[in-house]
């Protein structure tokens, strides 16, 4: 039948066609979503992963950021005490500059006393030698006055010409013995002057001595009694939320030396005197925090105590907040 006749079945191969192709779609499509799945899997865990480290990450990045917050308050509670260290050397080496300076006029004063003490001693040498030399001269008449005794006794012949020369030479002897007597007199006078001359010299070293110790005891508790009046009173100068001004001052060469180092400034320049004063007036406009005026004295600096005093007591008093604060406390108080 299939030989003779012609199939005129329409679509007589699609029941085949069908059959063959739904399996092997079916298969693709497992496949394609099982690799779907496993590429979701292994997309999870990776996430899963990334989001433990960055969690890591910003844990760390906190921990960083406290450690540097820290450090940076370390840093500057540091800064503050070297400040203060600073400012505290600056005036001790006025302290030992005031000193020094006394102990040169002690020493001035002590070389003109020694030097009166010679002058004094020089007299009395030249008194002793001047009683020397007269008692040489009274040993002389003396032996004349022995000489002349015997010529008398051997030339009694001449009796009245020698009489007349003894005479003479008793009258000149008494001259001279009274001369002698008022040169001793000198002598002793000289010698009471010198002696009370010492002792008054003597009390006027022990005077001194005490009024120095007297003095040095009455600085030393000025200084501690103001200390503690300024503990009580009033809180410590410190440099925290002020703006920091450094000004080097010293002598070069017989000429005074500025250097300046304002806020934002990496090193010292040098600047004359007019012109730090137009710095720190533009400045505490610019800051009405107030400024912090730290004055450094070089070791080697050159200047006197009434110098340094004098400059560091005019920029505090001018521009420091800590000086301005006082006076303007003494002013309330004095109104």
């Amino acid at each position: 039948m299939d030989d003779s006749f012609i199939d005129l079945r329409l679509n007589r191969h699609s029941t085949q066609t069908e059959e063959s192709f739904w399996p092997s779609f079916t298969d693709i499509m497992t496949v394609i979503v099982m690799i779907f799945l496993l590429a979701m899997v292994i997309l999870l865990i990776r996430n899963m992963e990334l989001l433990r480290q960055l969690r890591a990450t910003m844990e760390a990045e906190q921990q960083a950021v406290e450690l540097a917050r820290t450090t940076g308050a370390e840093n500057e509670t540091l800064e503050e005490k070297l400040i203060a260290r600073e400012h505290e050397l600056s005036m001790l080496r006025m302290q030992l500059m005031r000193m020094e300076e006394e102990s040169e006029q002690q020493e001035a004063a002590i070389t003109s006393q020694r030097y009166q003490i010679d002058s004094l001693s020089r007299d009395r040498s030249n008194l002793t030698d001047r009683v020397n030399r007269l008692a040489l001269e009274r040993d002389k008449l003396n032996s004349q006055v022995a000489r002349l005794t015997d010529d008398s006794n051997r030339l009694r012949t001449q009796v009245s010409e020698a009489n007349q020369n003894i005479d003479s030479l008793n009258l000149a002897l008494k001259k001279l013995q009274l001369l002698q007597e008022t040169t001793l007199q000198d002598l002793a006078t000289l010698r009471l002057s010198y002696r009370s001359q010492e002792e008054e010299l003597e009390a006027a070293k022990a005077l001194t001595l005490e009024r120095n110790q007297a003095l040095v005891e009455l600085q030393t508790d000025y200084d501690s009694l103001e200390i503690k009046y300024n503990k009580l009173i009033r809180p410590a100068r410190s440099a925290r939320g002020k703006t920091v001004v450094e000004v080097r001052y010293y002598k070069s060469k017989g000429n005074f030396r500025i250097d300046y180092k304002g806020p934002g400034n990496r090193d010292f320049k040098g600047i004359s005197r007019t012109k730090l004063d137009q710095y720190l007036t533009n400045l505490q406009k610019q800051h009405p925090d107030g400024l912090y005026i730290k004055v450094i004295l070089p070791k080697d600096s050159g200047l006197s105590y009434s110098e340094a005093w004098s400059f560091t007591n005019h920029l505090h008093q001018t521009y420091d907040y800590y000086y301005q604060d006082e006076a303007k406390k003494q002013r309330i108080i004095s109104d």
